[in-house]
């Protein structure tokens, strides 16, 4: 149960002997959030959460809207329409950073429904609020710890291989792993980059390698051009995986759950994506995958590094007339309880700083339990992703450009100069409407 104290003058409190009156909100369910991992929707912690949530609190009915993927186009044609025309559901799930900066005209601050004391109760505000850093307006809640983007291997091939020794830490020593398991008839790499998200995914650790969050916010905010090394060298090493045959043949014009799919069933060495495919990856391989860091570029400032971060958050849209109830309801869903249901389908930890792994959770999440090493053991830094920054539009506009350089339609040097183009767009029509 949540604790009263952590509502500001905002307690949703039945009169005493009144009528059963029952307020029914309504929330979106982003498929990467709940059911995307082979798990139904019913069966999703989200609808889990909601149950436990009815439950203690008969008076709120919470009614859960399916929308479509939170990066695909069409959830932004969605958005921009219903946002338009009021017809937002009482709370959303964005993506943290620019997805909930772009639409912060349409949410609600959430500073002064909020309390300090549950504010400091959870992790990852930095890239929810104006800014992107603490003092301005808060436009949504983080939830989880977030995922960082690693490199799954089969031990299998690499024992077939006869790859032995320390784990690859830079992309010279990555590529050079790749060319000795295809010369063993072993496919290195399998990928599924129709869509542009493993590009992405990619791509958001060799930045982040090359200048941390730094670079990437000042792309944000226009300090810095994209059309620059640290957009082109990213580009030219993705590109150089396909174009140097060490991916699946048909990997740019393959579905990334199709990509995701065939690695976990063994059918190439290594994949590159991020902890919320941890169940799926493992359900096929068993104990026979591992994950480390995806290795850096030549002339990267940080040598240790893991991308990623936050990715979800809850918002509330100003047109909701249930805010108090909106507030109760993210805080239940934020809190340890339901978190912990969401770990092993979302493959991340909770952002709520009272979690506390153990050993049983280490013997059922080997994955992340690896990760934490790097983490906590190593010292990696961690930093936000690319996309987890910028715009929703510009996010967009980045997936396709990932496909085209992979597969050779645009030049890397081309990419980041229409990425430019479109984030000198973004950035004028921002100036002028406030």
């Amino acid at each position: 149960m949540i604790a009263a104290s952590v509502l500001l003058g905002a307690a949703f409190v039945p009169s005493a002997g009144a009528s059963a009156k029952v307020t029914t909100i309504t929330i979106w369910n982003d498929p990467l959030a709940a059911g995307s991992q082979g798990i139904p929707a019913s069966q999703s912690f989200l609808t889990k959460g909601v149950a436990l949530f009815e439950k203690a609190n008969p008076s709120i009915h919470v009614k859960i809207l399916q929308e479509p993927f939170g990066s695909s186009t069409a959830f932004n044609t969605l958005l921009q329409s219903s946002e338009l025309a009021g017809t937002t559901p009482d709370i959303g799930q964005l993506y943290v950073g620019g997805q909930v900066i772009q639409n912060a005209k349409f949410l609600l601050p959430l500073n002064k429904v909020l309390s300090k004391s549950y504010i400091n109760s959870l992790t990852g505000w930095q890239f929810v609020t104006s800014g992107y850093k603490a003092g301005g307006s808060i436009y949504a809640v983080p939830y989880g710890a977030g995922y960082y983007y690693t490199v799954y291997f089969n031990k299998a091939d690499f024992a077939k291989a006869g790859i032995k020794g320390p784990l690859p830490t830079t992309w010279t020593g990555l590529v050079a792993i790749a060319n000795k398991l295809k010369a063993k008839g072993i496919t290195p790499f399998e990928f599924g980059e129709k869509e542009g998200y493993f590009g992405a995914w990619t791509l958001d650790a060799l930045i982040s390698g090359l200048d941390g969050n730094t670079g990437v916010l000042n792309m944000y905010s226009g300090k810095q051009s994209l059309n620059s090394p640290l957009l082109i060298k990213p580009y030219a090493a993705w590109r150089g995986l396909f174009a140097d045959g060490l991916t699946n043949s048909n990997a740019a014009t393959l579905t990334y759950t199709s990509g995701v799919a065939n690695f976990a069933a063994g059918k190439a060495a290594m994949t590159i994506t991020g902890q919320y495919y941890d169940d799926q990856i493992s359900k096929g391989l068993g104990k026979n995958v591992g994950l480390f860091p995806v290795p850096v570029l030549p002339g990267s400032k940080y040598t240790k590094s893991l991308s990623g971060g936050p990715n979800n958050s809850y918002v509330i849209f100003k047109n909701s007339k249930n805010v108090a109830a909106d507030v109760k309801l993210i805080q239940f869903l934020t809190s340890p309880q339901v978190q912990g249901l969401s770990v092993k389908e979302l493959g991340q930890l909770p952002n709520n700083v009272s979690f506390k792994t153990t050993a049983t959770f280490a013997s059922q999440q080997p994955l992340l339990t690896d990760l934490s090493k790097y983490i906590n053991t190593q010292h990696y830094n961690l930093f936000e992703a690319f996309d987890n920054v910028m715009p929703g539009s510009i996010d967009s506009y980045w997936y396709q450009t990932n496909n085209g350089v992979f597969s050779g339609a645009l030049s890397p040097q081309s990419a980041a100069s229409s990425m430019q183009s479109q984030m000198s767009q973004y950035l004028a029509t921002a100036a002028t409407s406030g």
